[in-house]
């Protein structure tokens, strides 16, 4: 999957508005956190996850909004491992097996392939007069990567001007860029093949190999060569080391403004591609149809 795939996926994520389960409706703020604990107490247990901050996360913007905004969808992280174990089956038919076992609990549902998860009708606050209201179950192999590579700022308490999108792809601008390597080039000089390090919303940061050449000479699209697919770390911490001294910890890349800020700072170790890097960033921001923020 190239990184405009995966800008385009995480945007995705990130702007779904609950349209998936019939006659949906939006949460308020002060909703959120009641049907979350519904959810917790009547749906966990049947799909063999004990709760949020064990082996479940609330991911997103929901809860997070100034209090007369509302949410589409109430986005879980779930893992996938213990749902797998509960429900007997193996972790690729995981998904799968979560939906129909939500089904046979009687609730609505929709799969997305996709973003590896399961969107289900709840009743706000766990009572149906209220409505129901779309919440997305997406299953993880590792909960603290999803919830440091899905975090979403506190826009009531200002934590960012901006959403979790601009802070990733800039992530991914930095990364790409900072680990990027010409393995081989043509008699012209053009690029043919080359590594780099790539952010993977559901994989981590992983090496890859992508060549230029086709059957007749160098396209303008590289291809990746898959079987050079390297898995670095999953570990925030890790991504936080490999981008910048002076022992930063991950709660200081959550925001863009918090990113850009180290990456300006003299503790970015590839301070020589900066440039080049910031004009990766507006060019996937232009891809992904968002404004520059300002500064820029």
């Amino acid at each position: 999957m190239s990184m405009k795939q995966y800008i385009k996926l995480f945007e995705q994520f990130i702007l779904e508005s609950g349209n998936s389960i019939e006659d949906a409706k939006p949460f308020t703020q002060a909703q959120v956190d009641s049907t979350v604990k519904w959810i917790e107490k009547n749906v966990f247990p049947q799909i063999g996850l004990n709760g949020i901050g064990d082996d479940a996360a609330v991911i997103g913007s929901a809860g997070k909004k100034l209090p007369e905004a509302t949410s589409g969808d109430i986005d879980i992280a779930v893992s996938a491992d213990k749902i797998a174990g509960a429900l007997g089956t193996s972790l690729g038919n995981a998904l799968f097996e979560l939906d129909k076992k939500l089904k046979s609990l009687g609730y609505s549902t929709k799969l997305a392939v996709g973003f590896t998860q399961v969107s289900f009708g709840a009743p706000i606050e766990g009572d149906y007069k209220n409505g129901v209201g779309q919440v997305d179950l997406m299953l993880t192999h590792d909960l603290e990567w999803s919830k440091f590579i899905y975090h979403s700022p506190d826009f009531r308490i200002a934590e960012s001007m901006y959403k979790g999108a601009y802070r990733n792809i800039l992530l991914m601008a930095i990364m790409g860029k900072s680990y990027y390597e010409v393995l081989k080039s043509t008699d012209k000089g053009e690029t043919e093949e080359y590594k780099a390090y790539v952010v993977q919303l559901d994989n981590g940061i992983v090496e890859v190999r992508k060549t230029f050449m086709g059957v007749k000479g160098i396209r303008k699209t590289a291809t990746k060569l898959k079987e050079y697919d390297n898995l670095i770390t999953k570990q925030p911490s890790d991504v936080v080391n490999l981008l910048f001294n002076g022992g930063h910890k991950p709660d200081e890349l959550t925001t863009y403004e918090k990113l850009k800020n180290l990456f300006d700072s003299n503790d970015f170790k590839f301070p020589d591609k900066r440039n080049e890097i910031l004009k990766a960033f507006k060019t996937k921001l232009e891809d992904a149809k968002l404004p520059l923020p300002s500064g820029l």
